[in-house]
């Protein structure tokens, strides 16, 4: 009977405006990569940020006028960005539901745009130090919104795409950097730099909310306009199947366990009613024209079974929720009494999802991955890169070679985004952080046997080293970890897991860059090297057995893997 009547008002849509025009791939990708470019202004901003200390350590390090910074001071103002920013990414966690994703990371630019400026004017280190603790507070705090954004704008076919594409940005921000540190001074640089804030305001303004942001708030006139814009500019019609979907993943993510279990196998079997699953509930679901608004089932008479609509009524002492889904769209009415129903906020509450086995599995996974991340070399070596080439005695200048690696992750990153689709992420992070290991260990041993007085020649082995350790850390180390981020949680609780492991990433950060001058002291570069290659190949065998492969899964399919995972 829904079947037939389903198609008996498509017929009825096709003969009062026409047939939905087909739109093409391109048409249907274009917004997606326009809003995605948006916001990955913001990761541009970010590129620049980690790539900042890198320019202004070489000079201030033991300097003869001017100011100076000493060994330690230049460890912790290498480091000290990644410690501020686990904050900014709680914080962002907190504020990224009630604030949405789109204004969170409208938000996050005035603290760079202040940041910028400081560095700008710095005449003390107590302003340096200031504007790069600011920094990385305001990096700590895009991470969350940034991460949910772009997963829950994207068609799955897409996602693996557009999350590699971000990665493209952060990259051009190291280009940029290195490329102005070889023409101007660092205060310049900030100066120069302080134009992308402004720019990523504009740009973002001009974008729309995440469609499934707006139907938890229950704006679902704003959802359907936002979801018709970014698949191509259509008409509802054409997102009528994506929202309802969208309402019921939204619907079940919120709801407590036995309230979402029924509004499942409702959506999905399309019953007359339903029995609740748990006797003396007050909850219970029924799918009628007609629902009684104190939780019971109502029963449907033969002329009611006609109707044109699908209702789910879903009430308790405290929430009265109902969803009505009929062929030409999707309506839901939301009435809270008080705030102890369905959208509690009791850190309690919070707590307990947060410990659901399909929240700390990818979790685990995810800061795994970021740890060895961290320790594969080129994070904890970022701030400190200048020196390192001018000891392994590179046949290209310092400066320059920054901006050669650079331009190479650059290329892997290009690379990533367009080969994810068809080989995943799996093999992608696999392939790429074990030819990390080969890279650091092969460096490592000829730093510890090489001689000291060998003629400069020699110095390309490392050279060479270098770039495919700068090449596999943009192609699949660095991009694949943020992918899963925006993938990997589940839709109650994303926000404020997406804040906890970029958090964790950032700690892991800042370990490892505040501990590379002490490891070099005590180990020597060789057995940094050496170190970073031992944990490369450790990590690999971690990722070899527990990282999924998720291309190509929408988020909801990789959500209910992690649950039915033993």
């Amino acid at each position: 009977q829904f079947i037939q009547e389903k198609q008996a008002q498509e017929e009825k849509d096709l003969k009062e405006h026409g047939q939905v025009k087909h739109v093409s791939t391109f048409r249907q990708a274009l917004p997606q990569v326009l809003a995605s470019t948006a916001k990955n202004l913001i990761l541009l901003d970010l590129g620049m940020t980690i790539a900042f200390p890198t320019i202004v350590i070489p000079v201030l390090l033991n300097a003869k006028s001017g100011l100076s910074f000493s060994t330690t001071q230049a460890s912790w103002f290498g480091s000290i960005g990644f410690i501020c920013q686990p904050l900014g990414s709680v914080l962002s966690g907190i504020v990224l539901e009630p604030l949405g994703r789109k204004y969170s990371m409208l938000l996050v630019n005035v603290p760079h745009i202040f940041g910028w400026y400081l560095f700008y004017s710095a005449s003390s280190l107590v302003t340096l130090f200031t504007a790069i603790i600011i920094m990385g507070l305001g990096v700590g705090f895009m991470e969350a919104p940034i991460i949910t954004y772009v997963g829950e704008i994207s068609e799955p076919r897409f996602r693996g795409i557009l999350t590699s594409y971000a990665g493209i940005f952060v990259s051009l921000g190291f280009v940029l950097i290195y490329a102005m540190g070889n023409f101007t001074d660092w205060q310049h640089v900030a100066a120069i730099s302080c134009c992308v804030p402004i720019i990523t305001i504009i740009a973002i303004s001009q974008v729309p909310e995440t469609p499934l942001w707006l139907l938890s708030r229950g704006r679902l006139e704003e959802a359907e306009k936002a979801l018709c814009w970014l698949r191509g500019w259509v008409d509802p019609r054409a997102v009528r199947q994506e929202l309802t979907e969208m309402i019921r993943y939204s619907e079940s993510s919120q709801l407590r366990k036995p309230q979402a279990e029924q509004l499942e196998r409702a959506a999905y079997t399309n019953q007359v009613s339903l029995e609740d699953e748990e006797r003396g509930d007050k909850n219970s679901v029924s799918l009628s024209p007609n629902v009684k608004s104190d939780g019971d089932i109502s029963k449907t008479s033969d002329s009611e079974k006609t109707s044109e609509f699908v209702t789910v009524d879903l009430a308790d002492s405290s929430n009265t929720k109902h969803l009505q889904i009929n062929n030409n769209g999707v309506n839901m009415k939301k009435s809270d009494c008080d705030n102890t129903g369905v959208h509690e906020t009791d850190w309690k509450v919070r707590l307990k999802d947060f410990l659901r086995p399909e929240m700390l599995r990818p979790l685990g996974l995810v800061i795994g991955f970021f740890f060895f991340l961290n320790t594969s070399g080129i994070t904890a070596m970022r701030p400190y890169l200048i020196k390192i080439f001018e000891k392994l005695d590179f046949p290209v200048s310092p400066y320059r070679s920054t901006v050669v690696f650079s331009v190479i992750q650059f290329t892997a990153n290009i690379l990533c985004m367009v080969t994810v689709r068809w080989t995943g992420k799996r093999p992608m992070a696999l392939i790429s952080l074990l030819a990390c290991a080969i890279s650091t260990t092969t460096t490592g041993l000829y730093t510890v046997f090489s001689e000291p007085q060998a003629p400069s020649q020699s110095g390309w082995l490392p050279f060479l080293m270098f770039m495919v350790l700068q090449f596999f850390t943009g192609y699949g180390v660095a991009p694949v970890p943020w992918m899963l981020v925006s993938e990997v949680f589940p839709f109650r609780g994303r926000s404020f897991a997406s804040g906890v492991a970029a958090a964790a990433s950032y700690i892991l950060g800042f370990v490892g860059t505040k501990t590379f001058l002490g490891l070099e002291m005590n180990l020597g570069l060789g057995g940094v090297f050496l170190l970073y290659g031992s944990l490369s190949f450790i990590g690999t065998v971690f990722l070899y057995f527990i990282m999924p492969e998720t291309e190509g899964r929408s988020l909801e399919q990789i959500e209910q893997d992690y649950k039915t995972k033993k």
